[in-house]
């Protein structure tokens, strides 16, 4: 079987090949085909793959063979799917399907390769959870990538360096050569096989793996891989509804029928972003589409719902396509690859979001405004920009307000900015050093119960190793402040304390091997040390957490609260010398101080001399320093008093500062707290 050149990479970073009996320059004329004659009763895909297009040009096969087993025999299929051969948009195959020139790639306007862009996204390679996780515990050096799911390269020319992006990807090395498992990539594929003596790249192939659109759905859950994973619609009981005779209605694993869907139900983005949904009664609605949408709230308290979301935004209306699929460069992390941004509806506290006009019927702006429902953009509408510079298909300005319109409903809600509330976005320690959702973000998700244990002896008696216990257990906390990768104080999704056990065949610890071939401990609850020295089990990772709200977070809740500012829960005092030399802090948690693992509380990221503690993976990003801290702190003297936005004392702190130690401060602060 010859090589196929890969989507987004040579021939040789690719371990794909087409089916040798299928040959798409001989397919038959669509009126030719004989598949309708047993699938009699199938709906079409979608207006743009009506069934006149013909079954072969998408699924393959022999069309002329009236016996199934003939007429199957060639079918576009990913053979580790798990899905049979009905899906033929796995990211292994896309290229054959999707992906074939003039469908979803081949195009001079990059804009309309989704398929190449899609295995170079986020989404499809797993980039920044690989990175994140082999540098947290000092499986590599540096924090940008180097592997991913499969090997991928970026030919183009164009890779943006500066925002993150990376010219290729190796596929991720295996744990030891007995781990090698199906379809292993071959010499003959041109992708050698890379062998790790590093445990975590086991841990990511058996347990995170399960996350990337090719993986299977976890058991319970009904979902296809590749661009179906997204554009298939399932039943949450995944079972089939439509009227095709061959395809069973009791046997769950089906999609609801053979319908394709242009624009993704929350439903689906929630199936792997489980941290944002949920069965509880009172966080539910009934979304666009009629379907009863499920936010999990479960846990400590229950979070109010995303102002967003209340107002009936999806994710999709937010989130582009670029953003979602990929704009055909490989990025690091999540964060370099998404394009929105709130300044990109909102604005910022000096100016209104920039913006540009469509000026021809090409735009993707346009094309992308045909699936939408009840409108569509024109030349001459006046379209917000993102980060990346390209228009934002649902947000217009219309005369001088600005106004999203709904991909589904065609709903439409004006935009408030945020020049309107110059008050409190002004204010100088504030403007231009935090993220919108700082202050605006209510909560973060904390997932449970990530201690990770390796038992070997259940392996070899055919039980899973990592565990049968449960793997997703989310809790609700206020959020923590760390300096985000963009340079800005930002929320942090919070995370417990991760370690590793590995037990061998007798269920004995294995030893932990230095570069040097000396032994350095057991993996026994063993804490990883990233390689600049900090803890990689104690993360750190700032995240737009989906939970803002119109109204903000107390001033007191960080200018006040030790524990945001990533020193842990105690009690803070602060002494005379304002370098901070002698404060104190007695921490209310001393499980590690008392098992001697640490001198500080266990959720503590950073001491109070700014030295940081818990590791984070993100690039350009790090614990408060000790400036920052006691800067903030600093400010918690004067809340007691000036608690409100637009008291003129935050409008020059230093001056304020001087005032605060003359006696006339003194006074006024006597004569105001006797009248209390």
């Amino acid at each position: 079987m010859a090589a196929v050149p890969s989507l987004g990479g040579s021939a040789s970073t690719t371990p794909f090949t087409q089916p040798a009996a299928w040959n798409p320059m001989q397919s038959i004329k669509p009126d030719q085909e004989s598949c309708l004659q047993c699938h009699n009763g199938i709906a079409p895909a979608s207006a743009s793959h009506p069934l006149k297009l013909g079954c072969t040009a998408c699924h393959g096969g022999d069309a002329t063979a009236l016996i199934k087993e003939k007429a199957h025999a060639t079918l576009i299929h990913d053979p580790d799917a798990g899905t049979g051969k009905r899906n033929p948009s796995s990211l292994k195959v896309v290229h054959l399907s999707c992906g074939q020139a003039q469908c979803h790639s081949g195009f001079a306007d990059d804009s309309r390769n989704w398929a190449d862009h899609v295995r170079k996204s986020p989404m499809g390679t797993l980039a920044g959870m690989i990175a994140g996780l082999r540098f947290q515990w000092s499986g590599q050096t540096g924090k940008s990538a180097k592997f991913g799911i499969y090997a991928v390269e970026d030919e183009d020319g164009d890779t943006p360096l500066e925002r993150g992006a990376v010219e290729k990807l190796s596929r991720l090395p295996y744990f030891a050569k007995k781990t090698v498992r199906r379809n292993p990539p071959t010499a003959a594929t041109g992708d050698a096989v890379l062998l790790s003596n590093h445990f975590g790249d086991l841990l990511l192939r058996d347990r995170c793996f399960s996350c990337h659109l090719d993986a299977p759905a976890p058991e319970g859950m009904f979902r296809s891989q590749g661009c179906a994973a997204c554009h298939s619609r399932y039943n949450e009981n995944g079972l089939y509804a439509g009227n095709d005779p061959t395809i069973p209605k009791d046997q769950p694993g089906h999609p609801a029928s053979h319908t394709m869907t242009v624009l993704p139900s929350q439903q689906v983005c929630t199936q792997c972003h489980r941290q944002f949904e949920t069965d509880a009664p009172l966080a539910s609605q009934t979304g666009f589409d009629g379907e009863r949408q499920h936010f999990r709230f479960a846990g400590t308290g229950q979070p109010v719902i995303d102002v967003h979301r209340k107002a009936g935004m999806e994710c999709i209306d937010c989130h582009t396509a670029f953003d979602v699929m990929g704009d055909g460069n490989i990025y690091s992390r999540q964060h370099q690859a998404v394009e929105v941004r709130c300044t990109t509806c909102h604005g910022t506290e000096s100016a209104y979001p920039e913006t540009a006009k469509i000026e021809t019927e090409n735009d993707p702006a346009v094309r992308l405004s045909r699936h939408y429902k009840g409108w569509q953009n024109q030349i001459g509408d006046e379209m917000a920009l993102t980060a990346n510079g390209n228009k934002m298909p649902n947000v217009k300005k219309i005369g001088k307000r600005f106004v999203f319109f709904s991909k589904r409903t065609g709903k439409q809600i004006p935009i408030p900015q945020a020049a309107w509330k110059r008050s409190a976005h002004t204010l100088p320690g504030h403007a231009g050093k935090l993220e919108c959702t700082t202050c605006h973000a209510s909560w973060v998700p904390q997932c449970q119960g990530c201690h990770i244990t390796y038992d070997q002896a259940a392996h070899t008696q055919g039980k899973d190793p990592w565990g049968s216990g449960p793997r997703h257990s989310t809790q609700w906390t206020q959020p923590r402040l760390m300096k985000g990768p963009r340079g800005k104080i930002a929320p942090v999704l919070d995370q417990p304390i991760r370690s590793l056990t590995v037990l061998d065949g007798q269920g004995h610890p294995l030893p932990v091997i230095n570069e040097e071939g000396d032994m350095e401990g057991t993996y026994n609850e063993w804490q990883f040390t990233n390689p600049l020295g900090y803890s990689g089990s104690n993360l750190m990772y700032a995240a737009q957490p989906h939970s803002v709200k119109k109204s903000v977070r107390s001033c007191a809740g960080c200018h006040l609260s030790p524990e945001t500012l990533g020193l842990g829960e105690g009690e803070l005092k602060i002494k005379g010398d304002s370098s901070g030399e002698d404060d104190e802090y007695n921490f209310l948690v001393l499980t590690d101080i008392k098992t001697l693992k640490n001198q500080l509380s266990p959720s503590a990221a950073v001491t109070l001399r700014g030295q940081p503690v818990a590791g984070t993976g993100q690039p350009n990003a790090r614990p408060l320093n000790q400036a920052e801290i006691l800067r903030t702190l600093r400010v918690g003297n004067c809340i007691p008093c000036h608690d409100a936005y637009d008291d003129p004392v935050y409008r020059n702190l230093e001056k304020s500062y001087e005032f605060e130690k003359k006696i006339q401060h003194r006074r006024l602060r006597d004569r105001i707290l006797n009248k209390r």
